[in-house]
């Protein structure tokens, strides 16, 4: 269940799908450091909570970050901005980071994990179901469907702010760079509990949770 300890995996394949292409194509050193984006947005994360903001504000400054980036340079893309944004949290969370997400740690992990995973990789989703499946197997541990339910809510957050429809994604990134949507208020509330130990979730259920989702995240109308 706590996702920091129960998927080293997990932390090792972000770290280098995060890390390995600003060296890749490297046969040299530089001469200066390649700041990567995700980096960008991780030293704020950082600077923020050096000032005891919390982490709803600190997404809020994030998405904030994403929209003035953007609005800065033409060849910008927004898509780009936040799957760096989700990457540099995790950054962040790996290097002392501690946010909440509904009054848990591990909840804003996975949170963070499933946008990570769908805006780099297109699976946050399927990541949410197998790191629960994973924890199922651990005599001490259980399939939990909240957790699973906060990485399926990151995925949707990305997979609505990286949506071929750009003024709707645009839209969506300034409702929370603005403050009209938050961490606490606009996001649904997980109750589902868990599986029985040693138990696997019923697809059914599991079904369940990622429409319930799906229905109250909801993208913004724009005008065509």
């Amino acid at each position: 269940m706590r996702f920091r300890k129960q998927v080293p995996w997990l932390c090792s394949l972000a770290f280098v799908c995060f890390t390995t292409f600003t060296v890749s194509a490297q046969t040299n050193p530089p001469a200066k450091p390649i700041v990567t984006e995700d980096t960008k947005f991780a030293a704020l994360a950082a600077k923020l909570q050096a000032r005891n903001v919390d982490f709803e504000h600190i997404f809020q400054e994030l998405c904030k970050m994403v929209i003035t980036n953007v609005n800065a340079n033409a060849k910008v893309r927004l898509d780009d901005q936040v799957r760096a944004m989700f990457g540099g949290l995790w950054l962040w969370c790996r290097s002392g980071g501690t946010p909440e997400f509904q009054g848990q740690n591990d909840k804003a992990m996975h949170f963070i994990g499933g946008g990570a995973f769908e805006g780099y990789f297109d699976v946050g989703r399927s990541a949410a179901v197998i790191k629960e499946e994973v924890d199922r197997q651990d005599p001490n541990n259980f399939f939990d469907l909240d957790d699973m339910a906060a990485t399926m809510i990151g995925a949707r957050w990305v997979d609505i702010a990286t949506s071929e429809n750009t003024k709707q994604a645009r839209a969506w990134v300034e409702l929370w760079a603005s403050g009209k949507d938050t961490l606490s208020r606009s996001l649904p509330k997980m109750r589902w509990g868990h599986i029985e130990p040693g138990k696997d979730a019923p697809p059914e259920k599991v079904k369940a949770v990622l429409e319930a989702i799906t229905k109250a995240i909801v993208p913004p109308e724009v005008p065509q």
